[in-house]
């Protein structure tokens, strides 16, 4: 007799969730040369979700100096099965790894600080004012064949080819834009006004003070890191242990009192801090990944578990990994505030059930979402950025009367599969090449749109640069986008019917982006 299910997942237990994928350092137990496990100061601190880092990378340093890169196969929560072998068998006590963070969610402090604590991704992250959002979706290559075999006329044969993630996109209002960093790729410099503490540090690469629960990267040294992981969290999720999270890449930073300073977090309109973005021009692309769990809002709504009787999962996890962001536009019209959207190209979907081991918790434990990361109660800090608090500078003239814009940027990733992934749903995202392309409605002032489509010279920084400044919070809180090399590539002039007022529809394309900087109170983990 079948089982009746009969709870209903409702929208209302849906969240939405932010992990970074940062390189997670860690140094390993008792190994082989096809498997590599966690040392146990690790093993307990961060227990991982079986298969989550099939297909990721995992490169080997002996006594320092980088030896091999590794495929991983297959994981369980402490054990990485790797293809190929490394070439000789790795010493517990010089050697160490790095999981590199295209694709690999970082793992969090489990909800105890031994084996049986639940297991947890760092999910616990807003994502700021989403508008909505779809969620990556698997699609399945089916193939089905005759095998040249009489007698029917159906398919004598079907099976299933590779797997698919597509169709990710996140619709935000934008109070706050450091989401241009996964875009271009690269965070050039970190700055603060205040509330930096360079006498504060870690006290050691494994666990940090819980007086000081941020600390960010080269803010008062050289030693800044363009890919990120910028923040490291102090987290202690059962009140008796203290986690640096991601832990601190020893091999790379010998000295955390010069190479870290503690941050003041959450952030006060004295503490901002300034970013500065720029493109990276080599093949990798930051990523992140994205939880989705949809709860059933039991007794406890964030643990994927089942009823009394076994039949019914309470909460339903999934995580979409890899997600690199291939287009990505910026629109502020008329009268709104200003939006931003991102298409994902998604590297692989991951199902996280009840199977999973001790269990798994979704959204970090953080059963308040008020309590999330870089979720902020301040109201200037809240506010998104208007259209009335930019302004737009081209030709050597701030351009007067525009009544909408739109900002679309490309790039053009290409899906890509190699041999040895061992995952049929595992693939790459390469870039290809970068655009940019604004539009512009405006009111017409003058013939300056006219007389520039018939230009034959490029506009550039020695000339007049392409310039998007837009302002909130009394102005302590601002992006600005700048652009060189760009032409204006058409204009369409209109006469309205009912005699109003004669407008211009305009596209500009510039080649380069030369600089994007923004102050702001969010804190970008990498």
């Amino acid at each position: 007799m079948a089982v009746e299910n009969s709870e209903v997942f409702l929208g209302s237990g849906a969240s939405l969730t932010f992990v970074p994928e940062v390189d997670f350092y860690f140094q390993p137990a008792t190994t082989s040369q096809t498997s590599i496990q966690l040392h146990q100061t690790y093993a307990i601190q961060f227990q991982l979700v079986t298969n989550m880092y099939v297909g990721c990378t995992l490169d080997w340093y002996d006594n320092g100096v980088y030896t091999s890169s590794h495929t991983i196969t297959a994981n369980d929560n402490d054990t990485f099965t790797i293809s190929p072998a490394t070439a000789n068998p790795v010493v517990t006590a010089d050697d160490s790894f790095i999981l590199r963070g295209y694709g690999a969610p970082c793992p969090a402090p489990t909800s105890s600080n031994d084996a049986s604590g639940r297991i947890r991704l760092h999910a616990d992250n807003w994502l700021g004012l989403v508008e909505s959002a779809s969620f990556p979706n698997v699609e399945v290559e089916m193939k089905q064949m005759n095998l040249q075999l009489g007698g029917s006329r159906n398919f004598t044969h079907q099976y299933k080819g590779i797997e698919t993630a597509s169709g990710g996109n996140i619709n935000l209002v934008a109070n706050h834009v450091t989401w241009l960093y996964y875009f271009l790729g690269k965070c050039y410099s970190i700055s603060f006004a205040s509330g930096v503490n360079s006498a504060q540090h870690p006290d050691n690469y494994h666990t940090g003070t819980a007086a000081h629960s941020l600390y960010i990267h080269g803010t008062s040294s050289t030693s800044h890191i363009d890919t990120g992981p910028f923040a490291h969290r102090v987290i202690d999720p059962n009140n008796s242990d203290d986690h640096l999270v991601p832990p601190i890449n020893n091999i790379l930073y010998s000295s955390p009192n010069v190479d870290f300073d503690s941050v003041t977090y959450p952030a006060t309109d004295s503490t901002l801090v300034t970013y500065e973005f720029r493109e990276a021009n080599n093949s990798e692309l930051p990523s992140f990944a994205l939880e989705q769990s949809i709860s059933k809002l039991g007794t406890n709504p964030l643990r994927t578990d089942t009823d009394n009787d076994g039949r019914e999962d309470l909460n339903f996890v999934r995580v979409a990994r890899g997600n690199r962001v291939n287009s990505m536009t910026l629109t502020a019209n008329e009268n709104e505030e200003v939006k931003m959207t991102m298409d994902l190209n998604t590297r692989a979907v991951n199902t996280l059930d009840k199977a999973q081991t001790v269990g798994y918790d979704s959204r970090g434990g953080q059963t308040d979402e008020r309590s999330l990361f870089n979720f902020t109660s301040d109201e200037g800090h809240l506010e998104p950025f208007f259209f009335s608090g930019g302004t737009i500078e081209a030709f050597g003239e701030t351009l007067m009367k525009i009544t909408n814009f739109t900002l679309t940027m490309n790039n053009n990733l290409m899906d890509k599969r190699f041999i040895g992934v061992s995952d049929k749903g595992i693939k790459s995202a390469l870039p290809g090449q970068r655009s940019y392309e604004i539009s512009l409605t405006a009111l017409v002032t003058d013939d300056k749109l006219f007389t520039e489509l018939l230009n034959n010279d490029e506009n550039n920084e020695t000339t007049e640069s392409l310039k998007l400044v837009f302002k909130k919070n009394s102005d302590l809180e601002s992006f600005t986008l700048e652009f060189d090399d760009y032409f204006l590539s058409s204009n369409s002039w209109t006469i309205p019917d009912d005699k109003g007022p004669v407008t211009v529809e305009a596209t500009l394309m510039p080649r380069t982006l030369t600089s994007c900087t923004t102050t702001t109170h969010w804190i970008l983990q990498g």
